[in-house]
């Protein structure tokens, strides 16, 4: 892609990222993804422990929790997991939990689905059938848990190949370690763009193809693994574990999965500003309706409308 092209699309993203209050939304994912968090993990090492061993998965998905989010988030979430989990007392409670841990899991979803929609100016149609759309919401959400849960799968065995690598390069090869700790890094990012790239398709309810979402998905996938970095020597370096005391923690925590929700919304702008770059309108699926930010909040204010597109007012976006 032209250097020039690119310059178009990320200007038009960021205007865009600021014009759709992308900070409120990411407030409101982080909010949801703290009582989530210990859900998904629960059913995301329940699926990569169904073939290699719930210890397995779940030291593999504590290694990478600490490597996201450090060692105090990491604890934070351990505990809450801990404390999630259905005890193995009866089918009864087990089958309670298990609902428990789906609608906490799917919860934050609903939410990102919500946000993403906004950001690509279209909103779910009023639908009589209210219980039938939110069970369809919560399959979408729930196929996206397992998703979680076969990426963590996926990564295991890449890190467990790699980690074989290493030790047969030690032994028989001269290659440096550097090298495949490099291809480490990329595998990382490559799984981590894949995870973007479902969200971005399945989740808006606009009609995108595979290839309008890999853009968006790389260059959020880029930005949240240099971030990471960044809000990692931001939080060692500040104070805001010793000023909120025993919830610093916490704090730390929300501060890592708010700045995460900002860069996945800005991947999510990258990829409508791609797509309208090459001449392509938001077309929303069957059941949502294209509005304007104005309609938006007439409607959560006064109530569902009805009607097709919604025209938008010279100058404004959506």
């Amino acid at each position: 892609m032209p250097m020039q092209r690119w310059d178009r699309i990320l200007f038009r993203a960021g205007k865009s990222w600021f014009d759709d209050d992308v900070f409120k939304h990411s407030a409101a994912v982080s909010f949801y993804t703290l009582f989530s968090l210990a859900p998904i993990t629960i059913i995301a090492v329940w699926v990569a422990g169904f073939f290699f061993g719930q210890e397995a998965a779940s030291g593999q998905l504590s290694d990478q929790i600490s490597q996201l989010v450090g060692k105090e988030g990491s604890k934070v979430i351990e505990d809450a997991v801990a404390a999630s989990r259905p005890e193995n007392t009866s089918w009864f409670s087990m089958a309670a939990g298990f609902v428990v841990l789906l609608i906490g899991a799917t919860t934050v979803f609903g939410q990102l689905q919500e946000s993403l929609n906004e950001i690509w100016g279209v909103m779910t149609k009023p639908n009589r059938n209210g219980f039938v759309v939110l069970l369809v919401r919560r399959l979408i959400s729930f196929a996206m848990v397992l998703t979680v849960g076969f990426l963590l799968l996926v990564s295991l065995v890449l890190t467990t190949a790699i980690s074989s690598l290493v030790k047969f390069a030690d032994s028989y090869m001269a290659v440096s370690p550097i090298v495949l700790q490099g291809v480490d890094l990329v595998v990382a990012l490559g799984v981590i763009t894949v995870l973007f790239a479902l969200v971005f398709k399945f989740l808006p309810d606009v009609h995108l193809r595979w290839r309008d979402v890999w853009q968006g998905a790389f260059v959020t996938a880029l930005l949240f693994s240099v971030g990471r970095l960044g809000i990692s020597f931001y939080l060692s370096h500040s104070t805001v574990a010793s000023t909120y005391g025993a919830a610093g923690s916490l704090v730390a925590l929300l501060i890592w999965i708010y700045y995460s929700c900002a860069i996945l919304f800005f991947g999510a702008e990258v990829t409508r500003a791609a797509r309208e770059n090459s001449g392509l309108n938001v077309q929303p699926k069957s059941k949502a309706v294209r509005v304007t930010r104005q309609i938006v909040e007439e409607v959560k204010k006064n109530g569902p409308v009805t009607g097709g597109i919604v025209t938008k007012k010279r100058g404004e976006r959506g």
